[in-house]
Formats: structure tokens, C-alpha cells, sequence
């Protein structure tokens, strides 16, 4: 059974306030202790699953504290998604308005298909996805950097298209995001299928085809 237990009951009941502000906020959280956890539940995920998932194991493999990780993290779910999301760029790639539009879309899902294809990659976003299902909190961290990283991007492409008269200018944005992830998701949940190096420019070239003009 997977652990999501949060923090037991504050102890300082009745204690000067500045005293229960210090405890709570704990220890400062070190970028080193912080790469720690998050390989470590990484790797929990490519060897246990969601399911699996025990952040006693992953405690114990990072040397840290489960109290910590439980103050870092509001549970293992925002965890196991925090540990795939850690393996991407921070920032979507730039890519001028003068470059092929297929190259451009293609350098917004890129990343996470290389990211899937990589070591046991695909073990560990399809847990990191179920437990993002299993929990809102952890859904709402996939989501936004879902939005900042691929949604937005992808509409500010799409709506130079529209201008210039590439695409309908009735296109949808969510219907544009689940044509180029939903095969993906298929894929790594439903199916448990590898996702082929080509992937990216076949879902690209769908998306342009089922948004063309006329």
C-alpha cells in the first residue's frame, strides 16, 4: 500500500508562537539533501511502482529524515511527481519564430519522450502519472508545469499559425494538447508500449493535420 500520511498533530501546542513558527518551518532545505530524496524516489518509482511506492525506502536511501520529506513534500504523490519532473529542463527551450513550426512543437514534447525512453524512464512516469491521478495536490504540481511548459508555449504557437493562415483560427487548445499527449499517455499507461524515437514528429505532423485550414 503506498504511504500518503502527512505530518501528526502539531506538538507545540500552548508554546510561544516564534517557538511553534521555528518548528514548523524546520531545518532550510539544501539543494543537496533536496537531489537526494528526489533520486531516491525516482528510483523507488522505476523499481516499486506507484503503488509500491514506500517513503520509508526512500528516506532510508537519501539518508534523510521521513519527518523531513513529509515537511518538504505534502505527500508521496507530490513526491513521486516532483522526482520525474526533476529529470526535465526547468524551462521550456526558446525556439525563434523563423524555425520550422513542426521543430518547434516537437522541442515541447521532446524532453519528456526522451525522458520516458531513457534507463526505466517509462517505469517511473507511469507511476509518477498514477499517483498524480490518485491525489489532487499532486495533480495540480503536473498540471502547472504542464501549463507553463507545454500548454502556453503551444498556444502562442498555434496562434502565430492562425494569423499567418496555417491552422483553422477555431483551433482548441485542449483538443491541440491531448492530440499530441494523449497517444503518450496510451501508450506508457494503457499499453505499457515503448515510445518510438520518431514519436514526436509523427504526433506533430497529426496535430497540424487534424487543425489545417479548410
Amino acid at each position: 500500500m503506498v504511504e500518503n500520511e502527512t505530518l501528526p498533530d502539531d506538538p507545540a501546542v500552548g508554546t510561544d508562537a516564534d517557538e511553534v513558527d521555528r518548528r514548523r518551518v524546520g531545518p532550510k532545505r539544501s539543494e543537496a539533501s533536496t537531489n537526494a530524496v528526489l533520486v531516491a524516489a525516482y528510483t523507488e518509482l522505476t523499481e516499486h511502482g506507484w503503488r509500491g511506492f514506500s517513503v520509508d525506502r526512500v528516506a532510508k536511501n537519501a539518508k534523510a529524515s521521513k519527518q523531513t520529506i513529509y515537511r518538504w513534500w505534502k505527500s508521496a504523490a507530490c513526491l513521486a511527481v516532483d522526482a520525474v519532473l526533476g529529470t526535465l529542463p526547468e524551462k521550456p527551450t526558446a525556439q525563434a519564430s523563423t524555425v520550422d513550426v513542426r521543430n518547434r512543437i516537437s522541442a515541447l514534447i521532446e524532453p519528456l519522450l526522451v525522458a520516458v525512453r531513457t534507463g526505466d524512464g517509462a517505469h517511473a512516469w507511469r507511476g509518477a502519472l498514477l499517483a498524480a491521478a490518485d491525489e489532487s495536490e499532486a495533480g495540480e504540481i503536473f498540471r502547472a508545469w504542464f501549463g507553463e511548459h507545454v500548454k502556453i508555449p503551444l498556444r502562442h504557437i498555434l496562434a502565430e499559425q492562425a494569423l499567418k493562415g496555417a491552422v483553422r483560427r477555431d483551433w482548441d487548445i485542449d483538443l491541440a494538447t491531448e492530440l499530441l499527449f494523449g497517444p503518450i499517455w496510451h501508450r506508457l499507461i494503457a499499453m505499457r508500449g515503448p515510445v518510438p524515437e520518431v514519436y514526436s514528429r509523427r504526433l506533430v505532423d497529426s496535430l497540424l493535420k487534424a487543425i489545417a485550414p479548410g
